[in-house]
């Protein structure tokens, strides 16, 4: 059986897709919302916020991942243990495939809301507030303002922070490996853990190399993406 017609080498692509985009979408979504509301904070507070965004950008990552293990433990997590003490029955997470695959999003989401806060936050401290005063007396709420001017003027860290958290998530081997292992079955099972399993599990030397070069491929086409939003001009 060669790479192309192994069923299970695209059922990975897919999943792997899919946990990119959305847990990349997410990320850019929370990221945007903090950005815009600490912009309209100052002081201490101000500061307080961004350094708890900015708490799971900067911890290890393999720390971060296992805690979450931890805390959504079937047995001895303290999900569960909350859920016990509502008189609600514990949740194995990690033996359904859809909630396991939900928790590889969130988890992936979470550690880089953080960096598309920061990336965000620095574009909208760059916008020039006489635009903002100047609409506000043409008579433009806050909504008009942030869809006519402040996203305008943020596309370009936006558009960057998305192409380097789609390759940061598409190319992350740690979180799933320590986080689900994969599974259950292979629910979880993204190319970085098939090519790592294939390549050192299983010994299939060939394939492995002919998956690496594909996924080498793709990450081109992020790098050529990325080059371009550099030169992208606002």
């Amino acid at each position: 059986m060669t790479l192309f017609q192994d069923p299970g080498i695209w059922a990975s692509f897919g999943i792997t897709i899919l946990v990119t985009l959305v847990s990349a979408g997410i990320s850019m979504v929370l990221g945007l919302v903090f950005a815009l509301w600490i912009d309209r904070r100052t002081g201490a507070v101000a500061y307080l916020i961004q350094l708890i965004g900015l708490l799971p950008w900067v911890i290890s990552m393999m720390v971060g991942t296992v805690l979450w293990r931890w805390i959504l433990n079937g047995d001895t997590g303290l999900f569960n243990y909350f859920l016990r003490c509502l008189g609600i029955a514990p949740v194995a997470i990690f033996e359904n495939k859809t909630a396991s695959l939900v928790t590889l999003i969130v988890v992936m989401a979470w550690r880089t809301i953080g960096y598309s806060m920061v990336m965000i936050l620095a574009g909208l401290k760059g916008v020039d507030k006489g635009l903002l005063e100047a609409a506000r007396v043409d008579g433009a709420n806050t909504w008009q303002a942030l869809m006519r001017i402040k996203l305008p003027l943020i596309k370009t860290p936006m558009l960057l922070s998305t192409i380097v958290l789609t390759m940061s998530n598409f190319n992350n081997n740690t979180v799933p490996l320590i986080l689900t292992g994969g599974g259950p079955g292979t629910a979880t099972n993204v190319i970085s853990l098939e090519l790592y399993r294939m390549g050192f599990t299983y010994y299939k030397f060939g394939l492995a190399s002919a998956l690496s070069v594909l996924v080498f491929l793709v990450n081109i086409v992020f790098v050529v993406l990325y080059v371009r939003m550099i030169k992208y001009d606002v």
